[in-house]
């Protein structure tokens, strides 16, 4: 499973949602400041991971680990589509120093993306931010 880690300011924290009897959920949106428009960026804090968003609020700087989830879906009208998601693992406000690079669970951190792992921009592109 493909780990990155996200940095920018948190936009928002969402509540705790029990989705059902054994499985709860915590949105966290960051902005990350990259290139020409801000990115704003879902996380999803899955199960005992939602209390790592406790004590965090709108406007402070962190670095987020994340797993990089896929999967497919078929409609009932046969029309296939693939989603894309983020599940958090870990938290840090930014500066905060980390006493190993290793986090305790046999995973390594992944340095955040960089320009130079952007997709090229295409001849036709636009001003549209999407």
């Amino acid at each position: 499973m493909a780990q990155v880690t996200i940095s920018g300011s948190i936009k928002m924290v969402g509540k705790t949602q029990q989705v059902s009897d054994k499985f709860s959920k915590r949105e966290l949106v960051i902005t990350e400041q990259a290139g020409q428009y801000p990115q704003l960026i879902p996380i999803e804090f899955k199960q005992e991971k939602t209390g790592l968003l406790d004590g965090f609020n709108p406007g402070e700087e962190v670095s987020v680990t994340c797993f990089v989830n896929g999967r497919e879906w078929t409609g009932k009208d046969g029309v296939t589509k693939y989603f894309l998601s983020l599940a958090g693992n870990r938290i840090e406000r930014a500066g905060a120093a980390s006493t190993s690079s290793n986090s305790g669970d046999g995973h390594r951190s992944a340095p955040p993306p960089s320009m130079a792992d952007m997709p090229a921009a295409s001849s036709d592109e636009d001003d549209l931010p999407f």
